[in-house]
């Protein structure tokens, strides 16, 4: 049975996004435990975007200069509506595994786990996570309607998706299909 949090059962997904709640800071190193460690990709002088992803371990910040770096392979970034174009078009042909979620959803944190081993293992391709609730304009962009959505991006574009939880085996069959088909 397929779980997923239809637009009837979740609360406004779309709601607005105060500015006032996030501004750009400097990028500034700090001692920081390893899984929460921000990664090299980032210059000394780059603003980092504004991510409003609850785990701290989750945030990634991504560059926002002109020298944005592509991700490891097998590797999770939380982007927002800033970073997720320029992680698009830095992957350009290779696939590009986008999970949009809210930390409201339930069956979202269901998959969460699952779905970043079966990357971590497939190490042909990465891992974006999309909180919806914060980036409204590319959950619009991409019309997510039911949560969880977990979609392959290849040259910027959807090339194959799914909705709601699914077993550990199909999404593995899901990431090997398409990292099979670059």
């Amino acid at each position: 049975m397929l779980r997923s949090c239809s637009s009837s059962a979740r609360p406004r997904l779309f709601r607005p996004f105060a500015a006032a709640q996030c501004k750009p800071q400097p990028f500034r190193p700090t001692a920081t435990p390893a899984s929460t460690a921000l990664p090299s990709i980032l210059p000394q002088s780059a603003t980092a975007s504004c991510l409003l992803v609850q785990n701290p371990a989750l945030s990634r910040a991504m560059s926002t200069g002109p020298r944005a770096a592509l991700p490891e392979m097998g590797a999770e970034v939380a982007a927002g509506d800033e970073d997720f174009e320029r992680i698009l078009a830095a992957a350009g042909n290779s696939p590009v595994v986008v999970d949009f979620y809210a930390n409201w959803c339930g069956p979202c944190r269901i998959i969460a786990p699952v779905l970043k081993k079966v990357v971590k293992e497939n190490a042909k391709t990465f891992l974006v996570k999309i909180d919806v609730d914060a980036a409204e304009d590319t959950a619009a962009k991409y019309q997510i309607a039911s949560l969880p959505t977990v979609a392959i991006f290849r040259n910027g574009a959807i090339v194959d998706q799914f909705l709601g939880t699914r077993s550990e085996a199909d999404i593995r069959k899901f990431v090997e299909k398409a990292t099979n088909a670059a």
